[in-house]
């Protein structure tokens, strides 16, 4: 199961809910304490264009009903902005909140009103009670996709600021001694999931561009694990050895959630460079273990008052990033002071624990609202 949707489970306990889990695609994961775990009927896409929406409705219908039905939940809450959500909805599945992430509302936005799977995007937001969004840009979105107003509210997911922190100088030593990584060495960290949305090339070629005596003394962690789109591992291996800086890149694969704090300590600096994003968790988890964040600037990343503790290049280019990672390494002491005002941002309003209690006042809300409709 996703890791966004293991969070998600667990603000739901922390929020005091009973949970019952249904899993798509015939999945099933490990047994989870406290949870319900239940299989969503497979979807069935490849029917999408043998059918009718008619038939593919009734269809939908007729294999969810009785799930939804044995469950009998207060709410429902579908994590992903997608298909389902309409088939939740035909199923009388209610009230219905859905959870969109970047992707699911942006990547919609770029296609032409008339593309299809825009149209399904745009009619599943107009069947919620409510639409859970990360940056507030996301809620914008939403509205021109569904042509209406949709009712939004954001809400980052939150992180274990306990599991997430900055006194970790074990796992600092023992992750760079792994990765044969010198102590005093400066280390960039390209902490986002592998897909060319990330642009994870530029980052490669960003870290090249900077002056020889910058490189010498520093190095590049990659990390490799997720959809892969748009690129790939051996392409991003090729480009290191063409501009002649295999030696100082490290690439890093999947790892156990809790072991993700060493990784980010392991480094000085978290560089994030995407050309469409909403609001990263790994911007909270970053500035909780005290690194700090290089990226790029984006609309999304103008919510949940994060601006003051993130280091902007001046605009959106290679050489700007360049320019960005070159100066961090003369500025280290000050960017750490500016990434632990961060965590203490991320602790006040981002810990799981303000989330959870965050999520369950929505909850409460979205319920009352519900029930006064009913009378």
């Amino acid at each position: 199961m996703h890791i966004h949707c293991r969070r998600y489970l667990r603000l739901m306990q922390l929020a005091g809910c009973k949970v019952t889990l249904i899993e798509h695609g015939g999945a099933r994961s490990l047994p989870i304490p406290g949870v319900d775990q239940r299989n969503y009927p497979r979807r069935l896409r490849r029917l999408d264009g043998l059918l009718t929406t008619q038939a593919l409705s009734f269809l939908h219908k007729r294999r969810l009903e009785p799930l939804l039905r044995s469950v009998a939940a207060d709410l429902c809450h579908v994590q992903w902005m997608d298909e389902r959500v309409l088939d939740v909805s035909l199923a009388g599945g209610r009230p219905l909140i859905a959870t969109a992430w970047g992707s699911d509302l942006n990547v919609p936005a770029q296609a032409a009103p008339d593309d299809r799977a825009r149209q399904r995007i745009g009619a599943a937001l107009r069947e919620l009670d409510l639409l859970i969004v990360d940056a507030d840009d996301s809620a914008a979105t939403a509205n021109v996709l569904a042509g209406t107003r949709v009712p939004a509210v954001t809400l980052p997911i939150g992180i274990d600021t306990q599991l997430f922190h900055p006194e970790l100088a074990k796992e600092r030593a023992r992750w760079r001694q792994q990765w044969q990584i010198e102590p005093d060495a400066r280390v960039f960290l390209s902490a986002r999931q592998l897909g060319a949305v990330y642009r994870p090339g530029e980052i490669i070629a960003a870290f090249a561009a900077m002056p020889a005596a910058a490189r010498e003394r520093s190095y590049l962690i990659m990390r490799t694990f997720g959809h892969s789109v748009g690129t790939s591992l051996s392409a991003l291996r090729q480009q290191t050895e063409a501009l002649g800086i295999a030696a100082r890149v490290r690439w890093v694969g999947g790892m156990p959630y809790e072991q993700q704090p060493g990784l980010f300590v392991a480094a000085d600096f978290s560089v994030n460079f995407p050309h469409m994003d909403a609001f990263p968790v790994t911007f909270l988890e970053s500035l909780a273990c005290g690194v700090p964040v290089l990226t790029n600037r984006l609309k999304a990343y103008e919510s949940n008052g994060a601006e003051p503790y993130l280091a902007f290049t001046s605009e959106d280019s290679v050489a700007a990033l360049s320019a960005t990672m070159a100066t961090a390494l003369a500025n280290v002491d000050a960017l750490r002071t500016q990434a632990a005002r961060g965590r203490e941002h991320v602790v006040r309003n981002f810990d799981e624990r303000v989330s959870a209690a965050r999520l369950k006042e929505i909850y409460d809300q979205v319920l009352l609202r519900h029930s006064a409709g009913n009378r």
